[in-house]
């Protein structure tokens, strides 16, 4: 379909150099403007079509009753199809309406008055919500801090970063009035037998980035089974200084979500793409120990953090039964966690025990949780370029600390001089050669999309020479095994022994 498209696309433009040639060399009246118009558009509109442009459109089908758009997503054309509201038809509704009849004299609001938007304090206040603009946090029945979304890290200058897992006192010192939220915490939460249902208060903090900061925070309790405390979602509706501060905040916190939601995207076609190649597998199972030629196989019933492990392509081929190996795989993307939860759903586990997968949710640059000297391995496959400068030494001296003495770390990562351009062609030549591009050609065209236009200006941070000296300097003693010329050539493999 996508070669005949093509063809046609090509036909056009051709007759379109056709018209306008006709028009100036053999017309009768050579002045005319109409055929150069009709030639540029059968030349221009196939050409956004070879070159993965479109146009916007917005059309309407009062037929169906359904809204279609047409929106242009990293250069690709998507149809999104907007179902009008659902309704129900008379004879559906007219049953249940008879049988709440028959028991709404117990039923809780149904003899409330009409409902008055102008009056109504509900409805003329900003309402906590799932909103992703909205700060959000969450504790267990302890206040231990659980998680938290983008919106609360860009709000407040990423303070909860490293301290999952810690009493929210330790976030609480960074606020200006911490003493009075002291104060609050102990009044309204000191008697466990008597936890309020939801809680209010005003937080003042500091921000680095967007002033001074005033918010209404609320917790809200949330229910066991059994009807105790299993923990606390948080929401805080920040108020800035000034409208120029709550428009940076907004526009921040815009840019964030477009890049999580960029990995997430990415998520649903690199895996489709990436596995059917065969650089991509060679290159996990070069990391790996599975290859001819590399490093040694990774060890039966060893200790495994793979960091940065997003949709599990290392984590499924370490986590067969009979290995016995314990695999922790963190990432920070929710999406590509989903996948990797659903490739390991056999062998997931909830605690450290035993064999099996344990999926954490966390920002790669601090392993806070996880014990000194645990691992005996750390994988980090493609990850470390996509980390701000400062945080890629974070992350490795993290490394360091949970590795194990004689514990060893496996790394991959593009080189300073690589082309991702180069990588595509040769997956795109090895899918041709399967046979299997034109029916993934979509998804091929979504991770190049992706590729140049997000993730190449990423890249080109360090080279292999850098990477080793780095890793002597937080005190790996042995560089065990190196290479630069992986993965189309673009990327180098490291791998390094903890003293």
């Amino acid at each position: 379909m996508k070669s005949e498209i093509k063809i046609i696309s090509y036909i056009l433009i051709v007759a379109g150099l056709f018209v306008i040639l006709f028009q100036l060399l053999f017309s009768d009246k050579p002045d005319s403007i109409t055929p150069f118009i009709i030639g540029s558009l059968l030349i221009f509109l196939p050409f956004l079509q070879l070159t993965g442009r479109s146009i916007t459109k917005f059309v309407t089908s009062f037929g169906s009753g359904k809204i279609v758009v047409e929106t242009e997503s990293m250069g690709l054309m998507e149809s999104v199809q907007v179902e009008p509201p659902r309704e129900l038809d008379e004879h559906t509704l007219t049953i249940r309406r008879d049988f709440s009849s028959k028991i709404e004299e117990t039923l809780p609001g149904v003899h409330a008055p009409a409902f008055n938007v102008l009056e109504e304090k509900i409805a003329l206040t900003v309402t906590p919500c799932s909103d992703p603009m909205t700060p959000m946090y969450m504790l267990d029945n302890n206040f231990r801090i659980i998680n938290w979304n983008i919106s609360f890290s860009i709000c407040f200058d990423r303070t909860m970063e490293g301290r999952k897992g810690l009493n929210v006192l330790e976030w609480t010192y960074f606020l200006e009035n911490y003493q009075e939220v002291l104060d609050h915490g102990v009044k309204a939460f000191a008697d466990p037998n008597n936890f309020p249902t939801i809680d209010v208060e005003q937080l003042e903090y500091q921000s680095r980035r967007f002033g001074y900061i005033k918010g209404i925070k609320r917790a809200y309790q949330i229910p066991n089974d059994d009807g105790t405390c299993l923990g606390w979602l948080i929401t805080i509706e920040p108020e800035f200084e000034t409208l120029e501060m709550s428009q940076k905040f907004q526009a921040t916190l815009f840019n964030s979500l477009r890049l999580a939601l960029m990995w997430s995207e990415y998520a649903l076609s690199y895996d489709i793409v990436l596995n059917q190649s065969d650089i991509y597998p060679h290159l996990i199972q070069k990391l790996i120990g599975e290859a001819d030629i590399g490093p040694k196989p990774i060890p039966f019933n060893t200790k495994v953090l793979d960091l940065g492990a997003g949709t599990g392509n290392i984590t499924s081929r370490l986590a067969s039964p009979e290995a016995g190996r314990l695999i922790v795989s963190i990432d920070n993307n929710q999406v590509m966690l989903n996948h990797l939860r659903s490739k390991c759903k056999q062998v997931i586990r909830h605690d450290a025990q035993g064999p099996g997968v344990i999926p954490i949710k966390q920002d790669i640059s601090s392993l806070f949780g996880l014990s000194d000297g645990f691992f005996d391995v750390v994988v980090v496959n493609n990850v470390l370029y996509s980390l701000p400068v400062e945080s890629v030494q974070s992350c490795l001296k993290e490394i360091f600390r949970v590795l194990k003495p004689d514990g060893e770390i496996r790394l991959s990562e593009p080189h300073k001089k690589a082309n991702v351009k180069e990588v595509l062609a040769v997956i795109k030549k090895e899918l041709q050669t399967k046979g299997h591009f034109e029916e993934i050609e979509d998804h091929y065209n979504k991770v190049e999309q992706i590729n140049n236009y997000s993730l190449a200006p990423m890249l080109n941070k360090v080279n292999l020479s850098d990477m080793e000296n780095t890793l002597k300097q937080i005190g790996f003693s042995q560089i065990s095994y190196s290479e630069d010329k992986t993965y189309a050539g673009q990327s180098f493999i490291v791998c390094a022994i903890k003293s």
